[in-house]
């Protein structure tokens, strides 16, 4: 078994498969990189069947592209990619948060503020910030009601994961993270005071200002990177 690859889930092709998802994710492979179905076989100590399977689930995220020549490269993020995905994720959540303000029971959220204040006071740990982030979020998603959007923003979540790590590996986003991490759960205790009052309007104002700062963030990573991108081509 490849190390750090997780033996928890029931086949050898789940065990693969979220294996490389969140190497991808983490940018641990980035994008451009190839696989090889033999190499990753070997590495896993396992037939190329089930490491072929976790790749076609790759690719039906978008994870990974299946070249003409059968060459498999872990798939690119373009603006234009990332512009679509946050935009989406903004329409979908804030429309899924008004159901939410209405379902939301108030011991959820209490035992989110609990998170939230223990990431304020640690806000160094960016692992535990990164659990409340995924928390709040899925809190909001698991109430909606309708079963198409609820499935379509888990998918987003991938992306958003990937477009986060993309934007701080690339773009060196923020580098006072501490910081960052303050800034960005003043949000989510905004948009759990918004929840507290069940008004869904209120709660959807609270999460439309999250989702565009969460923006506004990002494309600021993104253009610290490609300004430096162009000045090293330049300087070539």
């Amino acid at each position: 078994m490849a190390k750090n690859a997780k033996p928890m889930f029931q086949s050898v092709s789940d065990q693969v498969f979220f294996y490389l998802k969140e190497k991808i994710i983490n940018n641990e492979l980035v994008p451009g990189s190839v696989l090889s179905i033999d190499r990753l076989s070997s590495e896993f100590g396992i037939s190329n069947t089930p490491v072929r399977e976790a790749v076609v689930r790759l690719e039906s995220l978008d994870l990974v592209t299946v070249n003409r020549n059968r060459n498999i490269t872990v798939s690119a993020m373009s603006r234009d990619k990332i512009l679509d995905i946050l935009e989406m994720r903004r329409l979908l959540e804030t429309y899924g948060s008004r159901t939410a303000a209405l379902d939301i029971a108030d011991g959820e959220i209490a035992a989110l503020e609990k998170i939230i204040d223990a990431v304020l006071a640690d806000p160094a740990d960016f692992e535990q910030y990164k659990r409340s982030d995924l928390e709040l979020h899925d809190a909001v998603t698991r109430h909606i009601k309708n079963r198409e959007i609820q499935a379509s923003l888990k998918n987003l979540s991938i992306s958003s994961l990937r477009i986060r790590y993309y934007a701080r590996y690339y773009g060196e986003e923020n580098p006072n993270l501490e910081e960052s991490v303050v800034q960005i759960t003043a949000e989510h205790r905004a948009i759990l005071n918004a929840l507290k009052t069940h008004d869904p309007d209120r709660v959807e104002q609270a999460v439309a200002a999250h989702l565009l700062n969460a923006e506004e963030r990002t494309l600021k990573a993104l253009d610290r990177f490609e300004n430096r991108r162009d000045r090293e081509a330049a300087e070539k």
